[in-house]
């Protein structure tokens, strides 16, 4: 399940403590193996006090054993959140019952309630099904088992290369069409649907990635091969067909991420993003590349001198058709460096 933006950030702070290999899921783990339920609170006890009736005070040094064998007990199991020290055990918690929750078990109405009015984090394992469900503030999520978690993930990576593959064909077909010059606007706005899709898929891998832990070392190897250098292709891009030049690649990125799956289909929405209006550009409107990507291919060019070099030429097509003196009188540019931009341009004009 992909989560929504505004609540990333608090997937991030769960996973980083309940992924497998992390010491409070060793003891949720344990406790799911005797199929015990359970209610654990990450919280000081001055935030939750006013909720709290009865319970033992322990004050104890944390560890993954003795959260399995205080579970055993009725009540709640209150941690610190920084996971150092067990403050009590069979804690009972009488929450404001008019907090609504659309829970159905005692133990999770309860933690839900909790949640809320604490915006601690609070974990049930619940005792027949041996589901785990987090719940902070109004956020809930529910982790999968680790076998059904690297199913989900490994279905998730094959997807993510397709999009990749589909990416990279995209962008073949692209240069092809710049040497050519009869790149349209249409063509463009394809392409940032084909980086979306990517970059939607990219998200929900790196959330499996972060909830498997120590278990996800596989998916991220492929997840990391897969993605190398995809978003420098995106901003590479983006700078060669935004309109606006004060407009930045990240600022476009997130723009496009904002998108709902139904409105990446509406053209005026995502031209809308690299500046053009369609009641003034057609959709077959030829646009020239800056040449951010192209030169992005040439090896040893810093950033400055892909800059410089963007700034005299302003358009591909008039860098493509350059010779030596014309690249060499660009600041920064020595002999070198302009021998390696003379030879990717040799290089593309003979595969293309």
């Amino acid at each position: 399940m992909l989560v929504k933006p505004e609540y990333e950030k608090i997937m991030q702070s769960i996973f980083k403590i309940v992924a497998p290999g992390q010491p409070l899921r060793i003891a949720i783990e344990r406790i799911q193996e005797a199929s015990l339920g359970g209610l654990l609170i990450l919280s000081s006890i001055e935030s939750i006090e006013k909720y709290v009736d009865g319970g033992f005070v322990l004050n104890t040094v944390f560890s993954p054993q003795k959260v399995y064998e205080l579970a055993k007990m009725d009540g709640a199991v209150l941690i610190s959140e920084d996971l150092k020290t067990i403050y009590g055990a069979n804690v009972q918690l009488q929450p404001d019952k008019e907090i609504q929750t659309d829970e159905s078990g005692t133990r999770h109405r309860t933690a839900d309630r909790i949640a809320k009015l604490t915006n601690k984090l609070v974990i049930t394992i619940s005792e027949r099904r041996k589901r785990i469900t987090v719940f902070k503030g109004d956020f809930k999520y529910i982790l999968d088992l680790v076998g059904d978690l690297l199913t989900k993930a490994s279905q998730a990576i094959m997807s993510l290369e397709k999009y990749a593959i589909s990416v990279n064909k995209y962008m073949e077909d692209l240069t092809l069409s710049e040497f050519e010059n009869t790149v349209i606007l249409e063509e463009v706005l394809n392409g940032l649907r084909y980086f979306y899709l990517m970059f939607i898929m990219d998200k929900e891998v790196n959330q499996y990635i972060m909830e498997l832990g120590n278990e996800g070392r596989l998916i991220e190897l492929q997840h990391h091969e897969i993605m190398a250098n995809q978003r420098t292709t995106f901003n590479n891009f983006v700078k060669d067909y935004t309109l606006k030049i004060s407009k930045s690649p990240e600022k476009i990125f997130d723009e496009l991420m904002k998108l709902e799956k139904d409105e990446i289909r509406e053209d005026a929405k995502i031209a809308k993003i690299l500046g053009y209006d369609l009641k003034q550009t057609l959709l077959d409107e030829t646009l020239e590349s800056k040449g951010y990507r192209i030169l992005s291919s040439a090896n040893k060019l810093t950033k400055k001198d892909v800059e410089n070099i963007v700034d005299h030429f302003k358009k591909l097509k008039s860098l493509l058709s350059a010779g030596y003196d014309e690249i060499y009188s660009i600041k920064g540019m020595g002999k070198f460096k302009t021998e390696r931009v003379l030879r990717m341009k040799e290089k593309f004009e003979n595969k293309y």
